[in-house]
């Protein structure tokens, strides 16, 4: 390390040290790399004890730290006896740091004998001999980061307003998009990219698992969505990159197949910054998301993300030889305990059997077997599938009967239990308010109790008759049989003609399948009430005038 008497008389090996960085509010020109380079050079012409040994530049790196190629060159340059001296246009240029650069200035320098120029603040170390001067000097760094951190609050903010008006506020679109030519705060649809999506959607429909997918994107020689962005010439980083030539693995596969931006919907800021002078980033709660919807063309259906995200709830693991589930798999549930039905194999005579029991039962945890062969199964479901889609296949042909029965004379009688039971626990509850209020005057219960069971009774109120009034939207929508309101339909269309049924088939249709025995089935649809008070509503006032 070198030391030496820090006087202005002897030559100094001198470096010159830029900085500039917009996230610090350096848009002033004279703050440009070229003018600094000017300012200290004519400075250097006017001293003749400072011999320039070497530039140093950041461009484009924050004063707010000091982890900075250019800055970390200079010091090891200073350690290895290179340079004695460091000059700049001024003290924010060296950093904005409240405390960084005291300790710089204060100990760092003067351990190494480096002499510290700061020309526009009037700074130099050789010459400073009152502690006054250093006050000053130390105000000035209090002022420099002050004023790094007001315009981090600044650009913050307006990055907030930017992304709750849904701009696309981020360095790089996400893979599938490209930021439009005419508006960098716009999402536009990358063609290439967006159909590797679109697939990565169907495949996982069809039945595969993410490492599937992966390895099947890997075998057909698609680029991952890092070696894609480089491809395209984009100067890419990332934090999940492990290799100069990643691949395809489960972790992108994931990451797009959970993705709300593919069905068009902006969301942004699910990680920020520690603080103003920490790069490290942490997680936000998905609650204080910013989510606007409809901001750009979706790669994909709204109904085929939601599907999606349910078959990822599901228990769909694959075994080692396989990259799809099994058909049935993490939809069969046994009707009497809710457990998962598990699949197993049965040898006789040579011939294989499979058979799906409760997995409760298997581990001993009580409940029956509830077995039923999968072939059985598959026979049974197929069957209450095939007959209720043929109903859907026709609901125009039903649409167009229904219409010419006055809507007054129309009704439903799906959930008409349900009604009268809510109705029973409406008149219970508020008569259990009435005898309350008696109560309290005749000093049965005390004011404390007194509220307390007031508001629970008026909450139980409050719940049914929400509940009531879902019901009752539920039933209009189906008696006004306004079909571009049930997107379902097109799925139980698109399937009548299936001979059997397959995984796409049973997730795009299927919620659940309970079993109580070989001969007792129930299959709960997506959007099930609906589907079940539309079937019964056409079988009912599809009939002939004279049957109903």
């Amino acid at each position: 390390m070198l030391l030496y008497d820090e006087r202005k008389s002897e030559k100094n090996m001198t470096a010159k040290y830029l900085r500039l960085s917009s996230e610090d509010g350096d848009k002033e020109e004279s703050n440009s790399i070229s003018n600094q380079r000017e300012l200290i050079e004519s400075y250097v012409s006017s001293h003749r004890e400072i011999n320039l040994a070497g530039e140093y530049v950041d461009d484009g790196y924050t004063g707010t730290n000091f982890d900075r190629p250019g800055f970390k060159r200079m010091i090891r340059d200073a350690q290895n006896g290179r340079i004695n001296c460091i000059i700049v246009k001024d003290l924010s240029r060296l950093g904005r740091d409240y405390i960084g650069m005291g300790k710089y200035m204060e100990r760092i320098f003067p351990m190494m004998g480096i002499r510290f120029i700061a020309i526009n603040d009037n700074y130099d170390s050789a010459e400073q001999e009152n502690p006054d001067d250093n006050t000053v000097v130390l105000f000035k760094n209090l002022l420099n980061d002050a004023y790094s951190r007001d315009i981090s609050i600044k650009i913050r903010s307006h990055l907030d307003v930017k992304r709750r008006k849904g701009e696309f506020v981020g360095g790089f679109a996400p893979f599938g998009y490209k930021k439009a030519e005419k508006d960098r705060n716009c999402l536009v649809i990358d063609r290439e990219a967006a159909e590797v999506v679109y697939n990565i959607f169907q495949w996982k429909l069809d039945g595969m698992s993410t490492q599937g997918i992966a390895e099947r994107l890997n075998n057909n020689g698609i680029m991952s969505p890092y070696e894609y962005k480089r491809a395209k010439g984009m100067e890419f980083h990332t934090g999940f990159k492990i290799s100069d030539h990643t691949k395809w693995g489960t972790v992108q596969v994931l990451r797009i197949l959970t993705n709300e931006t593919y069905v068009g919907v902006m969301v942004q800021g699910k990680r920020q910054k520690v603080n103003y002078k920490i790069k490290k980033l942490k997680d936000v709660e998905k609650c204080n998301w910013v989510r606007v919807e409809n901001t750009h063309e979706p790669v994909i259906s709204r109904e085929v993300f939601d599907t999606v995200q349910e078959i990822l709830k599901l228990d769909t693991r694959t075994s080692p030889q396989k990259n799809t589930v099994n058909l049935f798999s993490g939809l069969v549930y046994c009707e009497s305990c809710g457990s998962n039905m598990v699949r197993r194999k049965v040898t006789r005579n040579g011939k294989q059997y499979i058979y799906l029991h409760c997995s409760a039962y298997h581990r001993g945890l009580g409940c029956t077997s509830h077995l039923i062969s999968e072939k059985r199964l598959s026979e049974t479901v197929y069957e209450i599938l095939k007959k209720d889609m043929e109903v859907i296949a026709a609901i125009d042909s039903y649409a167009e009967q229904i219409k010419v029965i006055p809507q007054k004379n129309r009704k439903i009688h799906i959930d008409s239990d349900r009604i009268a039971l809510i109705n029973e626990e409406i008149k219970r509850y508020k008569g259990l308010l009435s005898r309350l209020n008696s109560d309290m005057g005749e000093g049965v219960v005390t004011k404390e109790e007194y509220m307390e069971f007031h508001r629970d009774f008026e909450r139980r109120i409050e719940q049914s008759e929400k509940e009531l009034e879902e019901i009752h939207k539920r039933q209009k929508k189906i008696t006004d049989m306004n079909l571009s309101e049930m997107p379902w339909i097109k799925y139980f269309k698109k399937y009548s003609e299936c001979i059997n049924i397959n995984r796409r088939m049973l997730v795009e249709l299927v919620e659940s399948i309970t079993v109580t025995d070989k001969d007792n089935i129930n299959i709960r649809y997506r959007h099930d009430a609906e589907v079940k008070g539309v079937i019964q509503y056409c079988m009912y006032y599809g009939k002939p005038a004279k049957e109903i």
